[in-house]
């Protein structure tokens, strides 16, 4: 995935440490707590906006048309989740299948991490995918959702801050655009680059399962 799309670990100590300064700092909510994680994903999630922390994931969201994220609940239990996650980039689908774990809470403060190598299908094409990733996600409003993504991206540590609106919800143009202030200040503020290489149009389809 962007989760996606590799993206951490010597700045990952750094941050584990500063995390909750940090959301405080800024002015995050409490992180979604574990056992709410299921229910927060019973929906499907649109990005709307994205940041990066390193040129190589700039690039990535400056060519993405579309990305939409959902687990598959067929295959979730209380710990793990499976993750899939359409993009569009370059106009052609590039889509993640992901296990995501729930943390011993005692060793890991982030609210998700990859348990193990998933896939990574473009355009056809499937490959192993593993980036080391570990999610940290918030909800500031039901329909909202803020993640925090950290991974290692062809060897270099970097970040995501990608932005959702739970699916529905993410075609209000006008409430996408009164946000945008707002998100790029808590960019500027978690130390991502700005402005935003990424923000959906609120009408480019997305890269859909296809069907026999």
């Amino acid at each position: 995935m962007w989760v996606l799309f590799k993206v951490v670990l010597p700045v990952l100590l750094l941050l584990c440490s500063n995390a909750a300064s940090a959301a405080e700092e800024c002015d995050l909510p409490d992180k979604v707590k574990q056992e709410e994680v299921l229910k927060v994903f019973e929906s499907r999630w649109v990005l709307v906006e994205g940041f990066s922390d390193y040129p190589a994931g700039e690039d990535l969201l400056r060519n993405a048309s579309s990305s939409v994220m959902e687990a598959d609940k067929t295959r979730n239990n209380s710990k793990t989740i499976l993750f899939i996650e359409r993009n569009i980039v370059n106009r052609k689908c590039l889509t993640f299948h992901v296990n995501m774990s729930a943390p011993d809470p005692k060793k890991s403060n982030h609210t998700l991490e990859l348990l193990h190598p998933g896939t990574m299908n473009s355009d056809g094409q499937v490959s192993p995918y593993d980036d080391k990733g570990k999610a940290d996600i918030y909800q500031t409003c039901p329909d909202c959702a803020t993640m925090i993504y950290s991974g290692v991206f062809d060897g270099v540590d970097g970040r995501m801050l990608l932005i959702y609106r739970r699916e529905g919800k993410h075609l209000d143009t006008k409430e996408l655009e009164e946000a945008r202030s707002g998100q790029a200040k808590l960019a500027e503020c978690l130390k991502f680059n700005v402005p935003s290489p990424f923000k959906y149009d609120g009408k480019t389809e997305f890269c859909e399962e296809k069907k026999d």
